[in-house]
């Protein structure tokens, strides 16, 4: 089945909105310009925002609501649905353990190999630039605790 994208905007928005209220009562930090309701409010504004605007697409294009399409085969769904239940579960179980940059770098490393097939070389890089980035907004950035793990003596000299 596939929505249009007013159906798919309006969902967004409403997660956005939905994100924006949940977030209002978040108290901010000692010392600090911004506080613990900052980012989702940041992150609820650009959900509102775009998908505001794939609404406007949306019934711009005066696509049906929503259409049947080809089935899905069980088989590749239930594999990839597995595949992310299954890296979820690592993360939480290994990330004390190893580190967040560790498992953060070989989890995104097999996924993207999984579900794009271009190569063990660009998955690598894709995950090392994604968990950097992460890792430097997160950490550094926000000041978000994240687990350094086996990288503790490396990141924190």
């Amino acid at each position: 089945m596939r929505t249009s994208d007013a159906v798919s905007g309006a969902m967004a928005a409403a997660l956005g909105a939905a994100l924006i209220v949940a977030s209002a009562d978040l108290s901010p930090l000692p010392r600090q310009a911004y506080g613990a309701g900052t980012f989702p409010k940041v992150v609820g504004g650009l959900l509102l925002l775009m998908g505001g605007l794939m609404v406007i697409k949306g019934l711009r294009q005066r696509q049906p609501w929503c259409r049947w399409t080809s089935k899905v085969a069980a088989r590749p769904f239930l594999l990839t649905l597995a595949a992310v239940v299954a890296s979820v579960v690592a993360y939480v179980s290994l990330t004390p353990i190893l580190g967040f940059p560790v498992v953060s770098f070989v989890l995104l490393s097999l996924l993207f190999r999984a579900y794009h097939r271009r190569g063990w070389w660009r998955a690598m890089t894709t995950s090392a630039l994604a968990t950097a980035v992460i890792w430097l907004l997160f950490a550094q950035l926000l000041h978000v605790p994240l687990e350094p793990g086996l990288l503790e003596q490396v990141l924190y000299p």
